[in-house]
């Protein structure tokens, strides 16, 4: 008897051990496959708004100096003076760490991106591994495997500023891991930190409070006592975090800022209900790109997602998808309670992302579905085995098993090929007008490619420049009333001469912002150009009056007063000019030929020889000279600036 029961025990000790083993393998499986797969992001620059938290963020910059101020201050303070409500310090420390080791050196950022979603996807598998264990492990290896692989995440990986997408998710995991897995009181507070710093990360974060409550209730529910201790540390850790929140959000010096149709499309629309109604189409959209993501861009905004009244097609269908969903989550409540999990899991992490309640900061992004899609891969999974009569996964030879491997390698596909999307600007800008033509900024985002792809040559721009016209035409046709493109548009009208389209534009542009000097004076140049001398000189006053003062400001306006022939004014003014900068030739040049033309040739030679000083290449200084000596009588003068006029 006790041999067999020897026997029965090294069985079930070899079995565990095999399982062990198995699972090992597969974490490893997955960690190498979610850092390969993103491997071709690392010689990526920075892209979107990695200038804004990275490259030109002054706290960041100053590396671990700046950590204290980042961890007080708002999300976007070290880049620009506006109150966005936004309070996510983890992933800019991280930032700020990682400049200090490498500054302004993209690959540490991306690595560091790729790094931690591959533990990320390790910790995900650890516990589903530990809350799905009544099932075959391959199970949970097929969900965290198509989790990994979805293409949906590119913009969070590929992209550095999604950082905190990452770490939100990552801090979320390693609290359950560490809450409800792990049982020694260390790790118990270990878990309520990494809560913390998973609401550090975004404030989506809190949406993740009533799951890790179910998940307590869960394990808890026959121990009220244990339950209500082990809940009440994770309420507490979330109200601290609301007050510091608060508190930062609260005092802050600048002004909150006012979410318009430009950041959400839905602040556009008519009324509520057309609002509500375009927020169901977008939850729609929600639930078919987390199965398969059709279509990727880096922005949904006005108006590539229409606002649509309740009547509209695309709301009825878009509310009977939900419908469905919703039905699933019912109907599978006893039958596979997994499935509805799932389902609940992905409503409760996109809804405030849908628009439907609250107007958010965007109309629609990839990047917040990093987390939902988790739901929907579980239901979809379930829902695969239950239909296949492979409920448990009792063989692995088995259609629904080679089904999930060809989603797994086509999704790899799609989600290697989008990286390559995300090495620039350039490319992302260019890529994306096929999956969002409709909207006003991604035409604009592709025509400002183009514009600072211009030739230096200037016949070669002469010959781009229509394009590039046409494109910023695009994105006014979607918003009229696009700053940004008419801004542009007038500079390329100017370049090519145009300049009454260009004074036209410009106004268009300065009547959306009235107190825009760099708008003022493009229209000052384009007046001066046109010859409306009144109208430019008007303006130059004003800004020189701002001390709003550029290269040519001085130059143009007192060559529009030379043209008036209102010499001594003229003069005054291309002195200042030269107080400012001593080392223009051009005002060198349109200073001597308006001493000259009011009588003054000495003065005007002193001016043309120190034009000709600074740039001995100008021949027009040695012309002036020539002519200049010539008047005073002194031809010997003369004729020396005329043979070197004749090298030239």
């Amino acid at each position: 008897m006790s041999k067999k029961n020897i026997t029965i025990a090294d069985t079930y000790q070899k079995d565990n051990l095999n399982k062990e083993l198995i699972f090992q393998k597969m974490t490893w499986f997955l960690a190498i496959v979610s850092f390969l797969l993103y491997a071709n992001t690392l010689n990526h620059g920075f892209v979107l708004d990695d200038i804004a938290v990275i490259e030109q963020n002054k706290l960041v910059q100053k590396g671990l100096a700046g950590i204290p101020e980042l961890f007080s201050t708002l999300y976007w303070q070290g880049y620009w003076d506006s109150n966005a409500g936004l309070y996510r310090p983890m992933s800019l420390i991280a930032f700020a760490i990682e400049w200090q080791l490498a500054p302004n050196n993209p690959f540490i950022h991306h690595f560091f991106n790729v790094l931690y979603y591959a533990l990320s996807i390790v910790l995900l598998f650890k516990v589903l591994y530990y809350y799905l264990k009544g099932y075959n492990v391959w199970i949970p290896f097929f969900i965290v495997l198509l989790f990994a692989v979805h293409p949906i995440h590119t913009e969070v990986v590929a992209n550095i500023k999604s950082r905190d997408e990452i770490f939100c998710f990552l801090f979320f995991t390693l609290s359950i891991y560490l809450l409800l897995i792990k049982e020694q009181k260390i790790f118990q507070i270990f878990g309520i930190v990494s809560f913390l710093l998973c609401l550090l990360s975004k404030e989506a974060g809190i949406l993740f409070l009533p799951i890790l409550v179910f998940l307590f209730w869960l394990k808890y529910k026959k121990e009220k006592t244990i339950l209500f201790s082990k809940i009440i540390p994770i309420i507490s850790i979330s109200a601290l975090w609301l007050l510091l929140h608060r508190y930062i959000i609260l005092s802050s010096p600048f002004k909150r800022i006012e979410y318009s149709y430009l950041d959400n499309s839905l602040f556009g629309c008519d009324d509520v209900m057309t609002k509500t109604a375009t927020g169901f189409t977008i939850f729609a959209r929600y639930i078919i790109k987390s199965i398969y993501p059709y279509t990727m861009s880096y922005d949904y905004s006005f108006n590539q997602i229409p606002c649509v009244p309740l009547s509209s097609l695309s709301f009825i269908i878009s509310s009977l998808l939900i419908g469905i969903l919703f039905f699933l989550a019912y109907f599978f409540r006893k039958r596979n309670s997994i499935i509805s999990l799932g389902i609940l899991f992905f409503f409760t992490t996109i809804f405030l992302a849908s628009n439907i309640v609250v107007l958010i900061g965007t109309t629609m992004g990839d990047r917040l579905l990093y987390t939902p899609v988790l739901g929907m891969i579980i239901a979809v999974v379930f829902l695969l085995l239950y239909f296949s009569e492979n409920k448990t996964l009792k063989t692995f030879y088995h259609p629904s098993i080679y089904f999930l491997c060809f989603v797994f390698l086509l999704f790899a596909f799609k989600t290697y090929n989008r990286n390559k999307v995300w090495k620039s600007n350039a490319t992302l800008f260019t890529e994306d007008l096929l999956n969002a033509p409709n909207s006003a900024r991604v035409n604009f985002n592709y025509a400002t490619v183009l514009f600072n792809q211009l030739p230096s040559n200037v016949e070669l721009q002469q010959q781009q420049l229509p394009l590039v016209i046409d494109a910023y035409k695009k994105a006014l046709a979607i918003d009229p009333k696009d700053k940004g493109s008419l801004t542009n548009l007038g500079v390329c009208y100017y370049r090519i001469k145009d300049y009454e389209k260009s004074i036209e534009t410009t106004k268009k542009a300065l009547a959306l912002a009235k107190e825009d000097y760099s708008l003022k004076a493009n229209l000052a140049d384009a007046y001066f150009r046109n010859n409306n001398l009144d109208k430019a000189i008007a303006i130059y006053k004003e800004l020189i009056q701002n001390n709003y003062i550029l290269e040519n400001t001085y130059n143009y306006y007192g060559a529009a007063l030379f043209s008036k022939k209102e010499y001594t004014q003229s003069i005054a003014v291309f002195k200042e000019g030269l107080k400012m900068n001593k080392s223009s030739v051009e005002l060198w040049m349109n200073y001597g030929n308006t001493l000259a033309a009011s009588g003054n040739l000495k003065g005007a030679i002193t001016a043309f020889e120190k034009a000709y000083e600074l740039n001995p290449n100008e021949k027009n200084a040695l012309k002036f000279l020539t002519m200049a000596h010539q008047q005073l009588g002194n031809t010997e003068k003369a004729n020396h600036y005329y043979a070197e006029f004749i090298k030239k």
